[in-house]
Order: C-alpha cells, then structure tokens, then sequence
C-alpha cells in the first residue's frame, strides 16, 4: 500500500458511481445548499458519458467535522457491496471538514476500491496526484472550518459585549427580539433578549401556587397543567422541570450566565480550569418578578426542598429503555431510607401516570434473563449487532490501518533525517540558502501532512481496541450464559443492553406487595442465598431430629400429626410461595405446621437443619411474591428496537 495514493481504478471497468451531498445550516446560509451541489455534480455527469449514476446519498444539516452522519453511514455499508468505485461530490469540503473524518473515510473507501472525485476542485483519488491534491486540499478545508468556528465565536464576543443575546434558545420567561443599539463604531442592530408576557405570567401563577397557597412543585406543576398552562413546548409540566424554571439565575438574579463554570450547560474548559474562549460574562434581563417575591419564592423553594432520587454514582442500564402502559419511560431513581434503586415512570411526576417504582435489581434481573433466552438462539452474532450501534469506522480494516502507522512513521523519519541532517550537508556543501528555502517549506509542510495522516491513523486503531476490547466482554458474558447474570455489574448490563438495543414495553403493571407480617424463615433464605432443598431421605430425617432434639422438651415430638410430613410441607411452602391460609390442609393442622416453623427458627434450629440438608448446595430458591409486571423485550435481532410488533421474548410476569 503507497501511502501517496490509497490505491488504483482500472480504466477499463464501468464507471459505476453514486453522488454524496452534504450540508450544514450554515452551508445552507452562505449558498451552498443541495441544489448548488447537484447542479455541480450533475455538469460534471453530464459532460461524462458511459458513467452509471447507482444512488444518491444525502446528508442535511449536519456538520462537516463528524464523521457519523446517517447518509454516509448507509453509503458506507451499502459500498462493501462493491457495485460501485467512485463517489462523486460537489468539493473536498463535503467529504469531511477536518483531517480525521476525511482521511479516515477516504481511507476505508479506498480499501473497498472505492475512491472520490470532487468536482469543484477537479480531484480523482484514484490517481496519485490526485490523491496529493486532495490531501492539500484536505488541509485548506480543516484551516477554513477553523476560521468559521473563530469568527463565529468573535461575533458571539461582540454582541455579548453589546448586550446581545449571543446564541441558543431564550430561558423561560424571556424572547429574542431584534434592536439598534449604539457601539462605538456606530449603530448595530442585535438580538436582545426582552420579556415574553405569556411565560412571565406562567411563572407568576407559579410563584403564587407556592408562595401564598403552599404547594411544593409537584401540586404546583398539576395545578399548572389543570389550567392549560403548558411548557413552551406544549407539554405538560412536572415537578423538575417547573422548580428548574422558578430557581434560574435569570428569575432570582437579574442576568444570564455566558459561557459557565459551574451548573448545567457548563462551558468547555482547558486543563488549568479556564474557558477555552475567554472568561463568564453575565447578560443582563429585565425581572419578572420584583425583589421581594422573588425572595419569598426562594425562601419556598428551600422551605419544601426538592430530589430528583438519582445518585449520580449509580448506574441504571435500562433508564431510558422501558415503556409503560401510559406511553412514557421510566428512568432511574432511588427510595425508601435505604435508597433502594428503582425505576420509575417520567409520567408520575406530572399527574399524568400511577405506575408504580419497579425495583431495579430484580427487574434488570428479569430483562437480562430474558434477553439470555433470546441469545441461545442460533442467530445470535454479537459482532454484527454490537456494530450496528457503534460508530462506522469499523469499516477500515485494522491491518490496513497499522501499516499505515507504520508508513507513514518511516516516512516521518525520512523526512526529519532531511531537514536535520541533509539541508546542512547541502549548506556546507556551499548550496545557495536562498534556493534551499523553498525546498524547505515544502518538507516542512510535508512533514506536518504526514505527522497529521499518522495521528489520525492511529487514533483509529485506538478507537477499534477498545470497541474489540468492549466486545470481548460481552462475548465472555454472552458465553457464560444466563448463570452470569447474578454476577454482572451495572456497567456490563449497560453494554449488553446498548450492544442489543434492548427496549422493554410493559404489557401489565406488576401488583403492589400486600401488607402483613413477613415470614422470617423465607427472608433468611433469601437474604442468605440458602436454597429450599428437596425433602429429606429416611437417614437425612434421622440427622434432623437428633440435631433438633436437644433444644426441645420431649412433648415437642408428640403431636397427633406426622411432624416429618409437617416438614415437608413447610418445605413446599417455602418453595411455592403459598399463603398459609392456602395450604391443603384442615385448619388444626396448618396452624400446628406454622407454630411449629416458627419454633425451630426461634431456637435457632432452622439454620442447623439447612446445614445438615446441604442447603447451601442443593436445592430450589426460595419464593418470590410477583410483584414485578409482565413486558415485552425488544431487541435488535428482532429488526430493529424501535419496530413495534418486533418483540423477541415476554414474560408473563416475574418476581421480586
């Protein structure tokens, strides 16, 4: 493999081609639409004959410096097909705005045979110069995109410093509208924000339902919604989003924050700690609320406090994945004083649900075992599923990709050892500096294409290790089997659920534990991990008793009842779950079983008994009451998560 040319087109096989089209907003603003670009490309087809045009792939509004975007993603797997070898784009920009989205995909498309042609600058990267012009080229795209990006931020800089609204939506309460104001180098016409009379009285009510009729966010927020009185977007409000609205710097403070350290929508910082373009500046408003409400509002929002029951140091793998019967999802939380992990339904919080918390450890135990079913089956490729939800530079191929570090390493060195080493030789040899001047901006420049090719080569190789690192993982979970799902971390059942897509639909919510006294022979199995094991033989039944007969007087053995049979069935119960008043027994003989239970685990015979019968070894778990609601598991091997007939598995229920 040349790293000069990634590769050759015989001239004699058919020119079968497609057209790639890319636009952002901004390309869009500045005449560099769709249309421009078809125009372009469609000259060119025709003043080419014999070329056979086999698609038309489009990508809108999205940015050149990525390289995930959907249209390119499809041409990317529809090219390992090989019914085409040239894709055809209006100019290198459209290909990617930076060295690593553009060489990264003319590399795996020249790998598949596949190379470009961009009309504008008139570049076929099937041949080697033009291969070096669209490197060249490369270089002068990355330098304008990070022109735009820095002009953009100046002119950020320049309203903000006018007063100016600089970019984004307007917080709640506010609009953007458009005025002259005063600079110094004359009038300019900027956004400012002004405020909005609807959403300043939404807030205003809002104050009120806390303030002078005592309400906590959440009988504010339905009150809100019994009113008509919707969210911005028309959605109903619910308890975090209206007490993020009334604690707002904007509300409580009189500005807006530009370009925060600290909250949400923090801006990105440099390693020492500062703003990469330049230090917070705060933008005045005008209030909304006087001085004095808006510290009686304060003083409310403090008095009633708020949780939004997530800990931030929790994993939950299906947040976002489940579907209730009311149509919202459920996200992670916590209750209860132990802070107990749950899930639960975003529909509560607004009125609009009654769904009840699924708690998160038996119900991700419930999906997994679920989702291991569906993996026994004989379709199952972890590699092909796992990749349909990673990015798309697995295209490339990892032996391509490390000669090419390689390379252009030797390349690098070859061209060091020049400027280093053979510019004196030629200087002392008496050369004219004058003419060696050039010759020495060309290396250099060389030298800085190959260090960035380098770069972006092995950023890639960085980037599949530890997407095969991560599928290595899941296939040694995949292959323990459902066994494994005991032991797996939150962070593992996140990536098997990412790898699969799984999304659950609740088909029946689960019924709420009923109240009573809990049987403490049935918590110490479960809390202990203790099995209920099988009735016992003659010999085992001899042990039982000579271990249990010491801690009684003798009248404990003599009863009417067969005490062996009691035992067994204190054993079934145990196993089965059943009620006492279900057992099939007369109502003499059930209570006696049940005294007697209760006796052997207050003296502290129980335990002992569960050891002699190898209750830590054999044997079934002890019951759990179904609490938990049935589902439905979707997942990609059904054709996609999102397909609604495409469920994989459902349960009729499961326990908790």
């Amino acid at each position: 493999m040349s790293i000069v040319a990634p590769g050759s087109s015989p001239e004699d096989e058919p020119h079968v081609m497609v057209k790639y089209r890319r636009v952002s907003t901004r390309d869009q603003l500045e005449g560099c639409g769709l249309e421009d670009q078809d125009e372009l490309c469609s000259g060119w087809l025709g003043a080419h004959e014999g070329v056979v045009l086999a698609g038309d792939y489009v990508d809108g509004a999205v940015s050149g410096s990525l390289d995930g975007r959907p249209a390119m993603a499809r041409l990317m797997r529809d090219a390992r097909g090989g019914g085409f070898q040239h894709i055809l784009v209006a100019s290198v920009d459209r290909v990617g705005r930076t060295a690593r989205a553009a060489y990264q995909w003319a590399w795996d498309m020249a790998d598949l045979g596949v190379h470009f042609i961009a009309v504008r600058e008139g570049i076929d990267t099937s041949t080697e110069s033009g291969w070096a012009e669209f490197r060249r080229h490369v270089v002068f795209a990355e330098m304008e995109w990070r022109r735009i990006r820095e002009r953009t931020v100046a002119g950020r800089e320049a309203k903000v410093s006018y007063g100016g609204w600089p970019a984004g939506p307007a917080p709640y309460g506010y609009r953007i509208v458009s005025d002259v104001v005063e600079t110094e180098t004359g009038r300019k016409r900027l956004s400012v924000l002004v405020t909005d009379d609807h959403e300043a009285m939404v807030l205003t009510v809002a104050a009120v339902l806390l303030v002078d009729d005592d309400m906590n966010c959440a009988q504010a927020a339905a009150e809100l919604n019994r009113r008509g009185l919707l969210t911005r977007s028309g959605r109903p409000w619910c308890a975090a989003n209206l007490r993020s609205r009334l604690s707002s710097e904007t509300l409580h403070k009189g500005y807006v924050t530009y370009r925060k350290l600290s909250g949400g929508s923090r801006t990105r910082t440099a390693e020492s700690g500062d703003p990469y373009y330049g230090a917070p500046v705060r933008i005045g408003v005008p209030p909304v609320l006087g001085e004095g409400r808006a510290r009686e509002l304060w003083e409310s929002l403090r008095r009633t406090g708020f949780q939004n029951g997530r800990r931030q140091d929790r994993v939950y793998p299906l947040s976002g994945r489940i579907t209730g019967e009311c149509g919202e999802t459920f996200t992670g939380a916590t209750e209860g004083d132990d802070a107990r992990r749950v899930y639960r339904c975003r529909g509560r919080l607004s009125g609009a649900c009654r769904e009840l918390n699924l708690r998160a450890d038996e119900f991700e135990s419930a999906v997994l075992e679920e989702l291991f079913v569906i993996l026994r089956q004989p379709v199952t490729d972890l590699s092909v599923v796992h990749e349909a939800g990673q990015r798309e530079a697995e295209t490339g191929d990892r032996d391509r990709y490390e000669r090419r570090v390689a390379e252009f390493s030797e390349a690098i060195a070859r061209q060091e050892d020049l400027l280093l080493t053979k510019v004196p030789e030629y200087l002392a040899a008496g050369v004219d500096p004058a003419f060696l001047q050039a010759s020495i901006v060309s290396a250099q420049e060389q030298l800085t294409d190959l260090r960035c090719q380098r770069a972006v080569a092995a950023e890639w190789l960085a980037v599949r290790a530890e997407q095969d690192r991560l599928k290595a993982d899941l296939r040694d979970v995949v292959a323990a089997g459902p066994e494994v799902v005991p032991r797996l971390t939150a962070v593992q059942a996140a990536r098997l659920c990412d790898a699969y897509g799984v999304k659950v639909v609740l088909v029946a919510q689960g019924q709420e534990r009923k109240a009573g006294v809990r049987c403490p022979v049935t918590e110490w199995h479960r809390e202990t991990g203790n099995l209920v094991p099988p009735d016992p033989t003659d010999e085992e039944w001899e042990a039982v008793v000579a271990a249990v007969r010491p801690l009684f007087a003798k009248k404990h053995f003599t009863s009417k009842y067969d005490i062996r049979k009691q035992f067994d069935w204190m054993l079934h119960r145990l196993r089965t779950g059943l009620a006492w008043v279900d057992m099939p027994l007369e109502r003499g003989q059930r209570e006696a079983v049940r005294a007697r239970q209760l006796a052997w685990w207050q003296r502290g015979a129980w335990p002992r008994v569960m050891e002699i019968l190898g209750a830590g070894l054999r044997g079934d778990p002890a019951h759990r009451r179904m609490t938990l609601p049935a589902f439905r598991l979707v997942t990609l091997l059904s054709g996609g998560a999102e397909e609604a007939g495409g469920d994989t598995g459902a349960s009729r229920g499961r326990a908790a």
